[in-house]
């Protein structure tokens, strides 16, 4: 009987396939949600650069205190140290605020090095088409795993979509790159028959492109230790979370302190940091409509898949990592839009990863608030005043 189901279930994928719709159009066939994110993304970057007169360069961010070692010029933004790590990956710390710290990202600038072949000048242009072609294939790849479990490949607009993605996009940073391998790792998991090494290499260097993706496998661990399976426990410790233990250990011995020193402390009340802004009216009122709401959302449906006995799986679990880092962010995590948001990917990724995981209607459609960060944010930048929504 268990034979006849996945025969079944096999022939039904063929058949209800929406990329093999019999009599579709061509052009239909390429409607499809990673194909809108690359154009919006596009006529996004594009409008800024013909509105504000920006270059790809810009997208780094470069301030003049840490370039030019002027103590009072500018900060800059982090895509400033990606880009200086790309250019010379042995000799970028005297141009970094805390080496040590942007070290631990190693991922995402030796990426750009590779691909820009020795070339200074396309290392800008390398930025950031690296992080759009992650998002583009981080949403194809949600896309092809709602298919798979016979939902709407629409859904995956959560992800694409999200403010924090756009952030990072325009900002030169780790967040898409991550959350690519992120994805790809589920994708090993879900899609391709429990691939686990795979997958656990994968999620290995998004947590070497940001070691807050550690929750991702993390979720996997606790879970194979409550089944235990230990030798996929041993499996995705070896691969996924040994390679950043030792990459610390690297860092620490080459710059002699610890790198983790320089993250922001976490806030014990929930939200706390977010309210040390409710003196400042339209700082506090955007966080509110980007930030507080969806996550109340999300945490609101979380605790109801508890009540409702659906919390015994690497989804839910990854799903309440994610919130609990969300909500706990130090006061310095929303000092601006960019670092709130694209610290909060993972948390979007995870509620969608849950939501498709148990084909769960309403936590698929909640997580579509996510889509409307993204029409605010980006008309924020275009006709406001782009500081605002820094």
């Amino acid at each position: 009987m268990a034979k006849m189901n996945n025969t079944t279930s096999t022939a039904l994928e063929h058949t209800n396939s929406p990329d093999k719709a019999p009599g579709q159009h061509s052009i239909l066939r390429l409607t499809r949600p990673a194909i809108v994110v690359a154009c919006l993304y596009l006529l996004f970057i594009g409008l800024d650069m013909l509105i504000h007169g920006h270059d790809a360069l810009f997208y780094a961010h470069i301030g003049p205190r840490f370039a030019l070692h002027i103590l009072h010029g500018a900060p800059g933004y982090d895509g400033q140290f990606y880009y200086q790590i790309a250019r010379d990956p042995l000799h970028a710390a005297p141009f970094i605020d805390h080496p040590a710290y942007r070290y631990q990202r190693i991922v995402y600038p030796l990426l750009v090095a590779a691909l820009s072949l020795g070339q200074a000048g396309l290392i800008p242009y390398m930025l950031v088409l690296i992080n759009f072609l992650s998002i583009v294939l981080g949403t194809e790849i949600i896309a092809r795993l709602l298919m798979k479990q016979k939902l709407s490949p629409w859904f995956s607009l959560a992800f694409g979509l999200y403010f924090g993605q756009a952030t990072a996009f325009i900002f030169d940073t780790t967040e898409p790159l991550t959350y690519f391998f992120v994805c790809l790792g589920l994708f090993f998991i879900i899609r391709q028959r429990q691939r686990l090494t795979a997958a656990a290499i994968c999620m290995g260097l998004a947590v070497l492109s940001r070691e807050t993706a550690i929750l991702f496998p993390l979720g996997y661990i606790a879970l194979y230790l409550y089944q235990k399976r230990w030798q996929d426990v041993f499996r995705l410790f070896l691969l996924s979370v040994a390679p950043i233990i030792a990459w610390y250990i690297v860092i620490g011995l080459l710059f002699r302190t610890n790198s983790l020193s320089s993250a922001p402390s976490f806030a014990l009340i929930p939200f706390e940091g977010l309210f040390v802004f409710s003196n400042n009216p339209l700082r506090f009122l955007l966080l509110i409509g980007f930030m507080l709401i969806p996550a109340l959302v999300s945490g609101f449906l979380l605790m109801k898949e508890v009540l409702q006995r659906r919390w015994k799986s690497a989804s839910w679990l990854i799903w309440l990592f994610n919130f609990v880092l969300v909500t706990n962010m130090s006061h310095l995590s929303y000092v601006e839009l960019v670092s709130a948001g694209r610290l909060s990917t993972g948390l979007i990724l995870a509620m969608l990863f849950h939501g498709l995981y148990t084909r769960k209607l309403t936590i698929l459609w909640a997580c579509q608030i996510y889509v409307l960060t993204f029409p605010a944010y980006t008309l924020g930048i275009l006709l406001f005043n782009p500081g605002w929504f820094h």
